[in-house]
């Protein structure tokens, strides 16, 4: 009888999520001023209640995961003493930095850096060079914290304490944390809820990057090949995106997940090998350098109070409060994929591999990617940062226009990589999707349907944001998920500190 309630519950769920987000879809298609009119407005305000806090929040995660590193809990495997890993080193760090913001450096590689070069945030007083506070800036919104989130997330759900449930079980922490406070009856409910919140988190975090991949996908098809209909362009890029996460989803982690995510991995370091053969190397290792120095600052000092550092202390709300939100929204899938690809891991190599390593790698990114462009600009003077000024979203093309038939193969090189970084994204999550959705492991009936369901309404999702072609939007809209799940992040917090207080007593 147990089990039939089960049944029946999964049920229930997956058929109320997916109704829900394809319906909410149809409703902003047809009433799109919904979401420009009112959706940012309250998002903008509940940014400036909680982003101060929440960002206060992640600063101190990002020094107790580097504490948890070198404490003696660092020894232990990820799942327990048994666990077993089940992947090399190198298709686990492709796979965990594929899946948590690969598709997002190709849109803002270029574009952020360059943007808070040109139009400063930081008080010039404390950060006198706009170059390397651009980056730096760019870091805090882009690096350490945002990854030593995603690593709570899998150390909460990856079965790190001996009490924790299955690795990737996103309810047993706050289950753990309401027991002696609410009835059986009641943690069902709460389960229920729980899953429900955070695919809702999921879905729209996933579909904010996908529409805005779309939008520079769609530049670069309007400059390589002159299709200007926003529309048709659209419907392509979306579709070729469908189609390739879908597929890949339906191959499972092995042969679909892992293998898109290691090709990308080596045509993201051509692109920089290549840019560093053709670019001076001097003006990228000054940015590097410099940038970094002055995100060391911003991590020890300036992010403690962030708002006393920039000009205009409302900036926060529209990017890096919005990005930490946007990384929380992540923070389900991500955290439920990394507690699964990193079974067997000690703890120690985990923190390093999911915080440090893409940290590392971004760093560079930037570096090269924004570091070469405003050397270029600089030394012939061909207005890119102006044209990023103007229009931000289209940084990296007017970049590489400017590097004649080798700049070609770079746009379609990029093109190329930001496809399948987002597909990467959006297979990982259709997976995570479709495992909270769907608990029950012997239940395969509907399994080709759950998936076709799934990618259907992502795609249709992210082409009514296609459709308003505002990027600010996107941004608003992939948090939509997030600012309710803070509550059961928060919760998850508790039930993990409670399980350790628990296992340390006996």
């Amino acid at each position: 009888m147990r089990e039939n309630h089960l049944h029946l519950t999964t049920s229930k769920l997956e058929q109320t999520a997916l109704l829900l987000c394809i319906s909410l879809s149809v409703i902003a298609f047809l009433f799109p001023e919904l979401l420009t009119a009112n959706l940012q407005p309250v998002i903008n305000d509940l940014l400036g209640l909680l982003g101060a806090p929440f960002f206060i929040l992640v600063n101190l995660l990002l020094f107790a995961v580097i504490a948890i590193a070198i404490s003696p809990i660092g020894q232990r495997k990820m799942g327990g003493e048994h666990a077993q890993i089940e992947f090399s080193l190198f298709g686990w760090l492709s796979m965990l930095f594929a899946a948590g913001m690969g598709s997002g450096l190709i849109f803002w590689g270029v574009a952020e850096p360059a943007l808070h070069s040109v139009n400063s945030v930081l008080k010039q007083s404390l950060y006198a060079n706009t170059q390397t506070s651009g980056l730096a800036l760019t870091l805090v919104n882009w690096g350490a914290h945002a990854w030593a989130l995603y690593a709570v997330f899998g150390l909460v759900l990856g079965g790190l304490s001996t009490k924790s449930g299955k690795a990737g079980d996103i309810t047993a922490p706050v289950i753990n944390s309401t027991k002696g406070v609410i009835n059986r009856g009641w943690q069902l409910k709460l389960s229920f809820s729980i899953k429900l919140i955070a695919i809702f988190a999921i879905f729209f975090g996933v579909v904010g990057t996908i529409a805005n991949s779309t939008l520079l996908l769609r530049k670069g098809l309007e400059l390589k090949l002159g299709v200007e209909s926003v529309l048709l362009s659209g419907f392509i890029i979306i579709s070729l995106i469908v189609i390739l996460y879908t597929v890949s989803a339906k191959l499972g982690l092995k042969k679909g997940v892992q293998a898109l995510s290691k090709f990308n991995v080596f045509l993201a370091f051509g692109l920089i090998i290549w840019l560093l053969f053709y670019v001076p190397a001097k003006p990228i290792i000054d940015i590097a350098i410099g940038g970094t120095w002055d995100y060391i600052q911003l991590i020890t000092t300036g992010t403690w109070q962030l708002e006393s550092v920039l000009k205009n202390p409302e900036w926060a709300n529209g990017w890096t409060y919005n990005y930490y939100f946007w990384w929380l929204a992540w923070g389900p899938f991500v955290g439920v994929f990394l507690a699964k690809i990193s079974q067997g891991r000690p703890v120690w190599q985990y923190i390093i591999g999911v915080v440090f390593v893409p940290t590392f790698v971004t760093i560079i990114w930037f570096s090269v990617f924004s570091g070469s462009a405003i050397a270029w600009d600089q030394t012939h003077n061909v207005g890119i940062l102006a044209a990023i000024k103007a229009d931000y979203t289209q940084g990296v093309f007017v970049f590489f226009e400017q590097l004649g038939w080798q700049g070609s193969i770079l746009i379609w090189s990029s093109l190329l990589l930001l496809l399948i970084f987002v597909a990467t994204s959006a297979d990982s999550a259709i997976l995570v999707i479709k495992e909270l959705s769907s608990s029950n492991k012997n239940m395969h009936t509907n399994d080709t349907v759950s998936l076709y369901g799934w990618s259907f309404a992502l795609g249709l999702c992210a082409f009514v944001l296609l459709v308003q072609n505002n990027e600010p939007l996107n941004r608003s809209v992939a948090i939509i998920g997030a600012l309710p799940f803070l509550v059961i992040f928060i919760l998850q917090l508790v039930g993990f500190i409670k399980e350790f207080i628990s296992e340390f007593k006996h």
